[in-house]
């Protein structure tokens, strides 16, 4: 299994960014250790439209105060692996699009390959980082046992000296002979004490991930292109309103005595809304007025957002005196929750079936039998067309699924799966029901 992009929301002081046009050069700013930053933008710089900014650190710590002086120049973040990525997610330094390269199995097929004609012992290996599933598969291509290795899942609240001391007691309690490591800074120290392999992306590794953040990001700059209106319904009329939905980036106009209307555009609203997942505006509103309803509509046109937003003000009536809610082409009406944005690191959100069911507007049952069957997923990991497969629908529609399903916090996509398939490779999701 293969690690690829990570979902990165943008703080709400972000939102305003200008989105690139579709024909215009994006600039990806690269960011990582010194030796590997100019490997990943060189590869970037291939690509058609696109340049790089190289952007080097000495130690990963350095990596938020890196995006944040060099916010303007960029309109998208590459990192040149998972580490400095999350980093920057879990201080939420990450204002643009932004996506990492992984380290496939090729890569550590590779280094064991040349361990090998080393003369190397590879019977007990400690490797940190890379997926433990992925590591499994590639030592059984390499015609090691399945146990050979010991493995450390990189975490955002682990540092180089857990990744140093992981590998020193794999060699001290469990006899390892080889380190493998993607950290330069953990590589810097075990080289003085042990046989030790920095892991860098293969070529392959980094084409893929700048293909997939090209996408990402023109994806972004379609989004900030659609049209995105709101009517809230107030008690009594609200001077203060506009402030309130300021982050949005949009224009507040009133219609009449309890009624305003918002227009903006897309993007800002999924950036605030942290993916449509919450409302942050909605609790101040409720501080003031007993009666709050919010209809939010996307469209391609504003006729269609209108209408959007017209059917979720009616929802939203029907949800209690104060609720919001999303509606969007080819979706289901999203109730969006009142607090702080979900943790972009893994699923976090209403794990009790009859509100979940109420906010993605499915039935208790659908979710319940998807329960099921998430019972026999190891660690609750599925694709689209696992899903499509088990309940007997379109792949199409299975996908969606997983969509709404990570909108309300509780999936989120973790890697792709390597077939060996043309074509772009299914995004593994972890689903968690309670």
């Amino acid at each position: 299994m293969k690690t690829t992009q990570r979902p990165s929301t943008a703080r709400p002081d972000q939102s305003r960014r200008a989105a690139p046009r579709p024909d215009r050069t994006l600039v990806f700013g690269v960011v990582g250790p010194a030796d590997l930053v100019p490997r990943v933008a060189a590869v970037a710089e291939a690509a058609p439209a696109l340049r790089a900014v190289r952007l080097p650190y000495r130690q990963e710590q350095e990596t938020a105060r890196i995006l944040r002086e060099h916010a303007d120049e960029v309109d998208a973040w590459l990192f040149t692996g998972v580490v400095p990525h999350a980093i920057a997610d879990a201080e939420h330094a990450v204002g643009a699009p932004a996506g990492h390269v992984s380290y496939s199995g090729l890569t550590l097929l590779a280094a064991l390959f040349r361990l090998g004609r080393e003369g190397r012992d590879l019977t007990r290996i400690s490797i940190d980082t890379l997926d433990p599933l992925e590591v499994r598969e590639t030592l059984a291509e390499a015609g090691l046992v399945a146990d050979a290795a010991r493995t450390m899942v990189y975490a955002p609240e682990v540092r180089s000296r857990d990744v140093v001391a992981f590998h020193r007691k794999a060699r001290e309690e469990e006899g390892a002979t080889v380190a493998v490591t993607c950290l330069r800074s953990a590589y810097d120290v075990l080289r003085k004490e042990m046989p030790v392999v920095r892991l860098a992306p293969s070529p392959r590794d980094i084409r893929d991930a700048v293909d997939d953040l090209v996408l990402q990001t023109r994806n972004a700059h379609h989004s900030d292109a659609q049209v995105a209106l709101g009517f809230v319904e107030l008690a009594e009329p609200d001077p203060a309103l506009e402030r309130d939905l300021g982050e949005l980036g949009g224009a507040v106009v009133r219609i009449d005595a309890e009624r305003y209307l918002l227009v903006t555009t897309r993007g800002p609203l999924e950036r605030v809304t942290d993916g449509f997942r919450t409302a942050p505006f909605l609790g101040r509103l409720a501080e003031r007025h007993d009666h709050v309803h919010v209809g939010l509509g996307i469209g391609r046109s504003a006729g269609e957002a209108a209408a959007h937003a017209s059917r979720a003000l009616a929802r939203a009536r029907a949800q209690g005196d104060v609720a919001a809610v999303l509606a969007a082409p080819h979706d289901a009406d999203i109730i969006l929750a009142v607090g702080e944005p979900a943790r972009a690191a893994g699923p976090a959100g209403p794990t009790d079936l009859g509100r979940l069911a109420q906010r993605l507007g499915m039935s208790r049952a659908t979710l319940s039998s998807l329960r099921q069957f998430l019972e026999g997923a190891e660690e609750g990991r599925v694709t689209a067309t696992e899903l499509a497969l088990a309940f007997e629908i379109q792949e199409r529609s299975a996908r969606r699924l997983l969509k709404r399903l990570e909108r309300a916090g509780a999936a989120v996509p973790i890697g792709t799966l390597n077939e060996g398939q043309m074509g772009r490779p299914p995004v593994v999701y972890h689903v968690e029901l309670g």
